[in-house]
C-alpha cells in the first residue's frame, strides 16, 4: 500500500522587505504534519485476491492533535474499507498552526493497494 496526501500546501505570501529579503506579509500557517502512520495488516484471504483500488480519506485534525476520519471515495470492497478505516485511526498528527497556535485543518490523503 502506498499513500500520500493530496492537501494542497499553503502559498507564503510575501513581499519584499528594504534589504531585498522577503516577510511574511500575513500570518504564517503550517498544514499538520503526520507523525504515525501505521499500514494496514492485510488477511491472507484478502492478499491472495489479486485486486488494484484507491480509496481517499479525509481527516479533519483538531487543534489539540485529535482528528475524525471519514472516506469520501471508499474501494469496492467493504471489507477492506473497514480494515482502511481501523488503520487509519491509529495514525497521529501534529495540528496545524497560525501565528505559532494551533488550529483546525483537514487533509485529504489518497491511499494506493496493490496486490498482487
Amino acid at each position: 500500500m502506498q499513500a500520500h496526501g493530496d492537501a494542497p500546501i499553503p502559498a507564503s505570501d510575501s513581499r519584499p522587505t528594504g534589504d531585498g529579503a522577503l516577510a511574511p506579509s500575513g500570518p504564517v500557517s503550517k498544514e499538520a504534519r503526520l507523525l504515525s502512520r501505521p499500514l494496514p495488516e492485510l488477511p491472507d484471504d484478502l492478499r491472495e485476491q489479486g485486486y488494484q483500488a484507491v480509496a481517499v480519506a479525509r481527516f479533519a485534525i483538531h487543534a489539540d492533535g485529535t482528528f475524525d476520519v471519514d472516506l469520501l471515495k471508499p474501494t469496492p470492497n467493504p471489507r477492506l474499507n473497514q480494515i482502511l478505516l481501523a488503520t487509519l485511526r491509529q495514525w497521529r498528527f501534529f495540528p496545524a498552526t497560525e501565528d505559532g497556535r494551533p488550529v483546525d485543518s483537514h487533509q485529504d490523503v489518497r491511499v494506493h493497494f496493490n496486490v498482487n
